[in-house]
């Protein structure tokens, strides 16, 4: 632990209004803000400084490590004098927990709301959010705070980015109707909707692009034409990878040579909205929006009440529906997932310096050569599904 370290400390703020507008209507306007003023992060001190890279024509400079484990750490093993030696692997990395500053979210909604005299309630409102951190989903491990923040930089240098959380755009509305009649029957019918953005994630290579030692967390470069990137062939319909001691098999319909790889993923750039405007840059962390899916929800309640003594006593009868859209057409309220991420495979990550290019293959999905960047869950998510329910109240 940094000898200064100081634990996470967050200011948070908010203030909100509502306000009588005309024709009965409740404005609400709300402001949330928040700043890291410590977080903890996690810094390797057992690893050398990296050396960016340098090859003539090529855009991506980021950081890399020497290949082998020795060379890219300090201390390896102590000699039997105490002095630290660089043979070995008994140490291997030493992450030490240090503070970083500047991570922040907002969000700002307005509501609008109107009940009118014959039941009928109405309410929409739009809610705008931004978050950015250092790295999340890093569970209760210090190798995690260092290891998972995926990056295109120094890896012992946390980069300011997207949230995994965020939802940058989410409108919500609802409408209800409820009637009494014949003195103690209520029927109420209630509509709800939400449209958002399902999540977000992030472009890597596949396997430990930086040879920092940890995998998976190496962000793209999105290169800006087919000069900037070289492919090898697929030589068969099924390739193994072992990466970190996890074999991988990834099937192909057939052999693909370079140009064909090039450019089929040429073709995936163009339909992607986020990679297509990062050409000649990295791809950012958690830079990448699964698509915008709206869902409606369905409420039906019947109630039957009558007063026992002065207390009033209801039996409700409720069917939900939830994802209702889908079942008035099985392409709505669907939701999707990324088919593939990591959608370059690195072939010569040892061999990488300023003078031998990586070169890669381009990564499958579902049998093939990826082609488009989501595809649609076949779960339950994406269906409509029935909720029946049964209440006594007492008054």
């Amino acid at each position: 632990m940094d000898k200064d370290f100081r634990f996470p400390q967050t200011w948070k703020s908010n203030l909100a209004v509502d306000a009588k507008l005309p024709f009965g209507i409740v404005g609400t306007l709300e402001g949330i803000y928040g700043r890291d003023l410590y977080v903890a992060a996690g810094e390797n001190v057992n690893l050398k400084d990296p050396t960016n890279l340098a090859i003539t024509g090529y855009g991506d400079t980021r950081p890399m490590y020497p290949n082998s484990v020795n060379g890219r750490q300090v201390v390896n093993a102590n000699v039997t004098t105490g002095a630290p030696q660089t043979t070995g692997t008994q140490v291997t990395n030493a992450v030490k927990m240090t503070n970083a500053k500047g991570g922040y979210n907002w969000a700002i909604t307005g509501q609008l709301t109107k009940n009118f005299f014959n039941g009928l309630s109405i309410m929409a409102a739009y809610t705008r959010t931004d978050q950015r951190n250092y790295g999340d989903l890093s569970g209760d491990q210090l190798y995690n705070l260092w290891s998972l923040p995926q990056t295109s930089g120094n890896p012992n240098k946390p980069m300011l980015s997207y949230s995994s959380n965020l939802n940058p755009d989410r409108v919500i509305a609802s409408v209800s109707f409820r009637k009494e009649y014949f003195k103690n029957l209520a029927t109420q019918v209630s509509l709800f909707y939400e449209g958002a953005q399902q999540g977000r994630f992030s472009y890597t290579y596949s396997g430990d692009f930086n040879r920092d030692g940890s995998s998976g967390n190496d962000l793209i470069y999105v290169p800006k034409d087919a000069s900037e990137i070289t492919f090898v062939t697929v030589p068969t319909n099924q390739v193994t990878s072992t990466v970190a001691g996890i074999t991988t098999v990834r099937n192909y319909p057939k052999a693909y040579t370079p140009q064909e790889q090039s450019d089929a993923f040429f073709a995936y750039i163009e339909q992607d909205d986020y990679l297509r405007s990062r050409k000649g840059q990295y791809a950012e962390r958690n830079g990448g929006k699964s698509p915008w899916r709206n869902q409606v929800d369905f409420r039906l309640t019947q109630e039957i009440f009558r007063n026992i003594g002065s207390s009033k006593n209801s039996v409700q009868f409720s069917v939900d529906i939830f994802n209702f859209g889908n079942l008035l057409n099985k392409n709505w309220g669907e939701i999707n997932f990324v088919n593939n991420a990591a959608i370059l495979l690195p072939q010569n990550i040892a061999a990488i310096n300023n003078t031998t290019r990586p070169t890669f293959l381009l990564a499958s999905s579902q049998a093939d050569v990826v082609k488009t960047t989501f595809g649609t869950s076949q779960t339950i998510s994406s269906t409509y599904y029935m909720q029946f329910g049964l209440r006594y109240n007492f008054n």
